[in-house]
């Protein structure tokens, strides 16, 4: 069994050397002894992360909590999950579900308590989910928000599907500051899944694009063409790196609109399979870094483990595409 004092020995370290620009290399030998720590066979059943886990989970809604500003502010949780508050005070959460995929083979330990969905649902004020696989959309969490009222958006697909009475069909949402974009993911040997993309603009005037995981070109390509028609400003991007056909959607994404990145869909141990078995759960934090390194090393992409956060900060390069040739060039 592995001992919590050495997962919160890695935190401590990582404390000491926030992500910033400045600390880009430094923190990447500190993330791999998380990758280390996580590639232990059997730590996905160890109540020992799910403890730890919750930990980093409260410690975010104590941080979110109390943050009053100025500007904004994104708060990392489990691979996908994120949840950002601006200056309004207002919560926004994207993705945020109980844990590791419950399907019979692969259901592990690191699940939310019951009472920390309560807290989630009462902290956040709009959820946003991209699709419906278990490991993005949270159905306790979900019912929890919608019980008090709150919106919850997701695909329509993922609406029906899985029976979120009160949730808006993101195909129907409308709201200021919040633009929906139509998509699916592409799936190897199964059907496609539905999947929205956000764009959403928080005050003072700061834009996060949110997409999920798995991209295939013929998918994103309209989605970027729209947004770039429609004017939209895109100053930081929450993303995996995954992509099945077309270019790589990190380089793209930069070229196109110079933005921010932070990461998500690291270490999912649902997909870690046979369970039991050490190794790599989707992607480690080294593989982000190798995945994220030419906007990394220019200052615009901060790899945040659990619990951790940062600031999300207006565009301010004039001419993105110049600037994306000229970091390409120093390789």
């Amino acid at each position: 069994m592995m001992k919590l004092q050495e997962l919160e020995g890695a935190r401590r370290q990582l404390d000491r050397v926030p992500p910033s620009p400045e600390n880009w290399s430094a923190r990447l030998p500190l993330l791999e002894r998380l990758d280390a720590l996580f590639s232990e066979p059997e730590l996905e059943n160890d109540p020992v992360l799910n403890r730890f886990y919750h930990e980093q989970c409260r410690r975010v809604i104590a941080e979110v909590r109390t943050w009053r500003g100025p500007g904004v502010r994104l708060w990392k949780l489990y691979s996908s999950a994120i949840l950002v508050k601006d200056e309004t005070g207002l919560v926004t959460g994207f993705d945020l579900n109980e844990g590791c995929t419950p399907a019979c083979e692969r259901r592990t330990r690191l699940r939310l308590s019951p009472g920390l969905v309560e807290e989630f649902a009462e902290l956040v004020g709009r959820m946003f989910y991209t699709h419906g696989h278990l490991d993005h959309l949270g159905l306790a969490v979900a019912d929890a928000l919608l019980m008090r009222g709150k919106p919850v958006v997701a695909p329509g697909d993922a609406v029906r599907r899985w029976l979120l009475d009160g949730a808006v069909p993101a195909e129907e949402f409308q709201a200021e500051g919040v633009r929906c974009y139509r998509g699916a993911q592409r799936m190897a040997d199964k059907e496609d899944v539905p999947n929205s993309a956000y764009a959403v603009t928080f005050q003072p005037g700061v834009t996060l694009l949110v997409r999920g995981d798995i991209y295939h070109w013929e998918e994103l390509k309209p989605i970027y063409d729209r947004i770039e028609s429609q004017g939209v400003k895109i100053d930081m991007m929450a993303t995996s790196p995954f992509y099945q056909s077309g270019p790589d959607p990190v380089q793209e994404t930069y070229r196109r609109f110079g933005c921010g990145f932070i990461p998500i869909h690291e270490w999912e141990f649902g997909h870690r399979l046979p369970v039991g078995r050490g190794g790599r759960a989707t992607q480690t934090y080294a593989d982000l870094y190798e995945s994220f390194r030419i906007p990394g090393e220019a200052g615009k992409c901060a790899v945040l483990a659990w619990g951790e956060s940062a600031g999300l900060h207006p565009t301010v390069s004039t001419d993105r595409r110049e600037e994306y040739e000229k970091s390409i060039h120093t390789y």
